[in-house]
């Protein structure tokens, strides 16, 4: 029997559960999360065997960015103006038609690389719409009360995806190809799309604008250029997202130049840092993470680098596993109280457009990055494009510690 305190601990941890709609939102999204895992690690696989070229991994998430930039002020208006929740069943059944062509295309045997980079822009397209609708979707499903709650469980959705769908997918492209993994992750979408369906609308803690700032385009940007705070946050996960982030584009290499293995070790090697953001995702919805989002983002933002910095010298599969698994905690250590902080401290009429910026500023960084990592890793080799990126993402970090010292007091 556990006790008193254990119990309290736990539904402490898992309070943002008691919301009907939020329940609902959860299992969907952590079904279709695992699939879209699934697909990130076949199509990675696929590229890597269609070119064996670093440059064409790093282009192929590339491509995925280029619709962020037109798309993401009108995005976050949009977010603002309309229902949220139309919005994310519209763009979830959109990607889920992409992942059935993409896996009707591998089926067939006809499929290329820039058949992967137009499906890769236009599932940008899609993403740049949904995924600020979806930021700014959880304080309707929760209120601001069990927000920051929310949002932790939110990345725990993620990050626990992120460790079932590498494994499945290691296994699932060994055993039915990756169409058949495509395939399985267009079907994972109707889970999600189930769940929006089934909320109760009336439930729903619609925030919005009216009158002429739902139209207002650059009121996210202005909100963010004039509050040191906002500012902050969004320089140091964009550096991160920059810099840091994009070395899962180099793991499958890392995977079988450096370590000697196949699909199953790449699967191994991103589940171990799922692993790791599983348990700083249920870290950050509870304790001192809660209590101090800014030093548990100042923490992340400069743990994250340095543990990556000495993966990319790690030549032993145990040692790799153990760092990534590290590596994934402080990423989301930095990450989720981050997105609760920014998300907290937003007028409710702008949370759309500033999500709209931030997330596609993290999408975007990282993606760009994507490409700057494989160019550096076909110039040099992948420790070295790791090792530089990661400690170029440490100086970034210190720098903006140093000139925003008030963002690790806030809570």
């Amino acid at each position: 029997m556990p006790s008193n305190g254990s119990s309290s601990a736990f539904a402490s941890t898992f309070r943002a559960m008691r919301h009907r709609n939020f329940r609902l939102w959860f299992y969907g999204q952590l079904t279709s999360l695992v699939g879209t895992w699934m697909q990130t690690i076949a199509q990675n696989w696929l590229v890597y065997q269609l070119t064996g070229s670093a440059w064409d991994l790093g282009l192929v998430n590339f491509v995925g960015a280029i619709p962020l930039v037109p798309l993401t002020l009108y995005a976050g208006v949009i977010a603002d103006r309309f229902s949220k929740r139309r919005i994310i069943f519209l763009m979830q059944a959109a990607m889920m038609a992409l992942a059935f062509i993409l896996a009707a295309l591998c089926f067939t045997g006809v499929v290329r690389v820039w058949h992967v980079m137009v499906l890769a822009f236009l599932l940008g397209a899609a993403q740049a719409l949904d995924t600020p609708a979806r930021q700014a979707f959880v304080v309707e499903l929760v209120g601001k009360e069990d927000l920051s709650n929310a949002i932790a469980l939110n990345s725990g959705i993620f990050h626990g995806a992120r460790v079932i769908g590498p494994a499945v997918a290691g296994i699932l492209v060994a055993f039915v190809g990756v169409s058949g993994t495509f395939f399985l992750n267009g079907v994972s979408f109707l889970a999600v799309l189930g769940g929006l369906f089934l909320m109760d609308s009336a439930l729903i803690l619609r925030t919005g604008v009216g009158g002429k700032e739902k139209v207002d385009l650059l009121g996210g940007v202005r909100h963010i250029g004039s509050e040191r705070a906002p500012m902050a946050i969004v320089l140091l996960i964009s550096l991160s997202a920059l810099l840091a982030m994009p070395y899962h584009v180099l793991i499958p290499i890392f995977a079988k130049e450096i370590l000697g293995g196949g699909a199953d070790t790449y699967g191994v090697l991103m589940s171990a840092a799922g692993v790791g953001a599983l348990l700083g995702s249920l870290y950050s919805a509870s304790g001192w993470a809660v209590r101090r989002k800014g030093a548990a983002i100042t923490a992340g933002s400069l743990s994250f680098p340095v543990l990556l910095f000495a993966f990319s010298f790690s030549r032993t599969y145990a040692l790799s596993v153990s760092l990534l698994v590290a590596i994934g905690f402080f990423f989301v250590l930095q990450n989720a109280p981050a997105n609760s902080l920014l998300q907290s401290i937003v007028p409710d009429h702008l949370r759309g457009r500033v999500m709209a910026i931030y997330v596609s500023l993290f999408l975007g960084m990282m993606r760009m990055g994507s490409l700057l990592i494989g160019v550096l890793a076909e110039a040099t080799s992948v420790t070295a494009a790791i090792a530089i990126a990661a400690g170029t993402s440490l100086l970034s970090g210190l720098v903006i510690s140093a000139k925003y010292p008030e963002l690790r007091r806030m809570e």
